[in-house]
């Protein structure tokens, strides 16, 4: 009983932010100072209406959480590709050159799984200068294991 609540609560505020952003006209979502104290920028999906069909959208990678605590500032690039894999993208920011990543995981107590963005921004000597979840339950998520 205590989890249908929880799902048509969740439903209800997703809902509601839904429409608060199609009434206002903008799809900007409001950065997270917790899990992403820079500002850092991320990609959205934009969907059209023929790929409604899809079933996702965006989908990752699934990884272990246990790898996001490894990557800490100083550690070069080679690391954080042996740690995490080949990034889905790579982009020259304000910052340095960053790294794009989007990774699957499977909800506590679940069978569904959330997918997370996740960028690693390199200094000029390409050592790790800072990394960050675009969400706060990615963050969270990541801290689990």
């Amino acid at each position: 009983m205590k989890n249908n609540s929880f799902v048509s609560l969740s439903v209800a505020i997703a809902t509601g932010i839904f429409i608060a952003g199609c009434a206002t006209g903008g799809n900007k979502n409001p950065v997270d100072i917790t899990s992403n104290p820079s500002k850092l920028d991320y990609l959205d999906v934009i969907a059209k209406r023929p790929d409604f069909k899809e079933p996702f959208l965006r989908d990752g990678v699934r990884t272990p959480a246990q790898k996001f605590s490894q990557i800490a500032p100083g550690l070069p690039q080679a690391q954080v590709q042996n740690i995490l894999g080949q990034p889905l993208q790579v982009n020259q920011g304000a910052k340095g050159t960053e790294w794009e990543y989007n990774f699957k995981f499977q909800l506590p107590q679940s069978e569904n799984y959330l997918v997370c963005q996740y960028k690693v921004v390199f200094d000029t000597k390409q050592l790790v200068q800072q990394a960050s979840w675009r969400r706060k339950q990615c963050l969270d998520i990541s801290k689990l294991a």
